[in-house]
């Protein structure tokens, strides 16, 4: 789960820092339209807010 709650932030930190806003709306507004460079790869978002062609898998052993 390290990487991709690592990702989260990087994705957060990058909206804060091209909209210059910490208001939630702009945040959201400047992921759809921009997405984010992760440490797990490129993010985009879709209209709704899901993310574009992101899988997650659980593995028990």
């Amino acid at each position: 789960y390290v990487w991709i709650t690592y990702a989260a932030v990087q994705s957060l930190a990058t909206a804060m820092d091209r909209s210059g806003s910490k208001e939630p709306l702009d945040l959201v507004k400047d992921l759809k339209a921009h997405g984010a460079d992760t440490v797990i790869g490129p993010l985009k978002w879709d209209e709704k807010g899901d993310l574009k062609g992101f899988e997650f898998g659980v593995f028990q052993w």
